[in-house]
C-alpha cells in the first residue's frame, strides 16, 4: 500500500496585502515551517486537490522537507470570497487531522487600498482609483475578515484559528511570533527575528513580457524554480525588474466614507470574535451596538493580545 502523499499541517489562509509574506519567511528562517518553492501554491482553491493525483501534486511542491518540519501553504486565495468558496471544506478532506490556521488582517481599508495599488501596478485597472473600488467587488469581499474567517471556523473551530493583527505583527513582532509559536507548539528563537516586510506594493518591481514569458516557461518552472531557494528569487526579482511606475492619486474623502461605511459592520464582527471592543477606532461601532456584539461573539473568542489560543 501506497503511504499517503504529506501535505502542510499549517495554512496561513491571507488576508492578501496584510504582511502574509512577512510571516511566512519569519516563520521559515526560525525552522518552525519548510519554506516551499511557492509559497501560495492555490491547490486548495481547485477540487483536483480532492483526487489522488492532485494530492499528489500539492505534495510534490514540499519535496525536500525533513520529516519533523511542518509543511506550510500561505496561498491568500483561501479567503477571496465570494471567487474563491469551499477552501475550508477542501482542506478539512484532504489536510493532516488537526492542521491549523493563521489569518492575518491589516486595517480593512488600508488592506483594500493596498490591493488596488497592488493591482495597478500590474496595470489590470485604470488610473480612476474612486470608480475602481466601487466598480471591483473584491477589494471590499476580501476586508470582510469576519465573513471571510466564518467557513474556517465551522470547518475545524476556533482552537484551530490563529487571528493576528497586521499592525500588532509589525509593531511588536518578537511578542506576537512567540504567541504564534505557543499556537503552534513549537519553541522558536523569536529574539533572531528581522524586522524586515517583503511584498511591498509601493516598491514593487513592475512585471513586463521578458519576465513573463520566463517566468511562465518550463526551464524556469521545472528547473530554476526548484533549484533556487525563494529568498533568492525574491531578491533577484526585486533587483531585474524594472521599479513600478509612481503610485496613482489617492482616493478621494467621499471614497474613504464609502470604504468605511461598507466595511464597519464586518469589523465590528472580526471585533467581537476576537474578544475586543474595537480594532480599528475609526471603524468602531457606537458604545451600545459593540456592548452587545462582545456579549453575543465574545464567549467563544481569542484576544489578539494573547490572552487565549482560540480565535
Amino acid at each position: 500500500m501506497q503511504p499517503q502523499p504529506r501535505l502542510p499541517e499549517l495554512l496561513i489562509i491571507g488576508a492578501m496585502k496584510s504582511g502574509t509574506t512577512s510571516l511566512y519567511m519569519d516563520l521559515a528562517n526560525l525552522g518552525a515551517v519548510f519554506l516551499a518553492e511557492n509559497k501560495e501554491p492555490h491547490h486548495l482553491c481547485d477540487d483536483r486537490v480532492l483526487s489522488e493525483e492532485g494530492r499528489q501534486e500539492y505534495a510534490d511542491i514540499y519535496r525536500g522537507a525533513s520529516p519533523d518540519t511542518p509543511l506550510c501553504d500561505a496561498s491568500t486565495g483561501y479567503t477571496k470570497l465570494p471567487d474563491q468558496p469551499g477552501v475550508a471544506s477542501r482542506a478539512l478532506a484532504v489536510l493532516p487531522d488537526g492542521f491549523k490556521a493563521i489569518y492575518v488582517v491589516r486595517h480593512p481599508v488600508e488592506r483594500a487600498l493596498s490591493h488596488y495599488r497592488h493591482d495597478h501596478v500590474a496595470r489590470t485597472v485604470g488610473d480612476d482609483i474612486d470608480a475602481e473600488l466601487r466598480v471591483h467587488r473584491r477589494y471590499v469581499d476580501y476586508s470582510r475578515y469576519a465573513m471571510q474567517l466564518a467557513p474556517w471556523l465551522e470547518a475545524i473551530g476556533p482552537e484551530r484559528v490563529l487571528v493576528v493583527r497586521f499592525e500588532d505583527y509589525t509593531e511588536r513582532r518578537q511578542e506576537e511570533l512567540a504567541r504564534i509559536s505557543a499556537f503552534l507548539g513549537r519553541e522558536l528563537d523569536t529574539e533572531s527575528s528581522r524586522q524586515k516586510a517583503y511584498n511591498q506594493s509601493q516598491r514593487k518591481p513592475r512585471r513586463n513580457r521578458f519576465w513573463d514569458a520566463v517566468h511562465g516557461s518550463s526551464l524556469y518552472r521545472q528547473g530554476l524554480r526548484r533549484l533556487a531557494p525563494l529568498r533568492l528569487r525574491l531578491w533577484a526579482y526585486q533587483l531585474l525588474l524594472p521599479k513600478a511606475d509612481p503610485p496613482a492619486a489617492p482616493p478621494s474623502e467621499a471614497t474613504l466614507r464609502w470604504l468605511r461605511a461598507e466595511l464597519s459592520d464586518d469589523a465590528a464582527e472580526l471585533a467581537a470574535m476576537l474578544g475586543r471592543p474595537t480594532l480599528w477606532d475609526d471603524l468602531a461601532p457606537p458604545a451600545d451596538s459593540a456592548a452587545d456584539s462582545a456579549a453575543a461573539g465574545g464567549a467563544t473568542a481569542s484576544r489578539s493580545d494573547g490572552a487565549s489560543q482560540s480565535v
